[in-house]
């Protein structure tokens, strides 16, 4: 997939050059910078002269040059345009910190999308992270408007795959006419999910400046799975014991020395397993909060982040190892 912005009426604005070095560089992305679109009616010609009217069908046209961008459609198809989603950003976000970077309309206007980076989670973002919200959708009926949080800021038709294809989606829905209903609905899901990435930011943070070793990862895996009925005394616990150390010690992007670490361990097993983790810290947030289990996931960052929570584990875990040790099997 190209960057998209090939016809002559394409743009993308930003605050820096992006990699495609087409970006109209601005010191403020603003709701202008997108045309106001409309919908008008569309008319035919007959071979006698007479011009009809094609009663209940539309087509959205760029009051800029008066030419459609997208496709006719019937009454009961609706509109997002660019200028509204500018409209539910400010909307949604009110209150938080945050900065539009990005903003464009791609294939020759038939599809947008809208960049924010969230400013106040930069106050607890770990090295090389960024947080994104990405609206994007199209105006040919070939993107229904998405709201998603990304790793990535969207400049480009790439861009905007990744975060609709590998961000979190956060809002979608078919431009019908329960779309208003929809969209307002998500108003809550937004906030909730850039509260909760400040929070696990902030926890994050708290425990990386906590050292911890291999031996105190080892008890609290072992607390946390005695707690969830496992019995330490059978072959798979003992595998996922070594699984969940050895990710502690080895994971993606992990060292092995501090309580994140051992944060970092657990979600990447329960999350993705072993053996196919990322450096990305935003999919550890993902995997933490949305992925598989997260439940028992949202437990463990509850308990570990607590000096009562690390205690509890750790003297659960260090019973249960002492168990197993003077059973049949051995938990290394």
């Amino acid at each position: 997939m190209g960057h998209g912005i090939d016809a002559e009426r394409d743009f993308q604005v930003g605050l820096e050059v992006a990699w495609h070095k087409k970006t109209i560089v601005v010191p403020a992305v603003s709701r202008e910078h997108f045309p106001e679109i409309k919908r008008v009616p569309l008319w035919y010609a007959l071979p006698d002269g007479r011009v009809m009217e094609w009663a209940g069908t539309s087509v959205p046209v760029s009051l800029d040059d008066g030419l459609p961008v997208g496709v006719s459609s019937g009454d009961s198809y609706g509109d997002f345009s660019p200028r509204d989603a500018f409209d539910h950003v400010g909307r949604v976000l009110s209150g938080t910190r945050y900065t539009v970077s990005s903003a464009g309309m791609l294939f020759n206007r038939s599809q947008w999308f809208l960049s924010v980076d969230l400013d106040e989670l930069r106050d607890v973002a770990v090295e090389g992270e960024s947080f994104n919200l990405v609206w994007s959708g199209g105006l040919a009926k070939n993107q229904s408007p998405m709201c998603a949080l990304s790793h990535h800021r969207a400049v480009c038709a790439n861009t905007v795959y990744i975060s609709r294809t590998q961000g979190q989606a956060l809002f979608t829905a078919r431009l019908t006419g329960r779309f208003n209903e929809k969209l307002a609905a998500a108003d809550g899901e937004i906030e909730r999910a850039v509260g909760m990435a400040r929070i696990f930011n902030a926890t994050l943070a708290a425990l990386a400046g906590t050292p911890a070793t291999v031996d105190q990862a080892r008890e609290i895996y072992c607390g946390e799975l005695s707690e969830a009925g496992a019995d330490l005394q059978s072959g798979k616990s003992r595998n996922t014991v070594d699984a969940l150390v050895s990710l502690f010690a080895r994971g993606a992007g992990n060292d092995g020395d501090d309580r994140a670490d051992v944060l970092n361990g657990f979600t990447e097993f329960y999350g993705r397993g072993t053996g196919t983790g990322t450096k990305d810290p935003f999919a550890r947030w993902t995997s933490s909060e949305f992925g598989v289990s997260a439940a028992r996931k949202s437990s463990f960052v509850a308990s570990i982040s607590s000096p009562d929570g690390w205690d509890r584990l750790t003297v659960v875990g260090r019973a249960a190892l002492a168990d197993a040790r003077r059973g049949t099997v051995t938990v290394a």
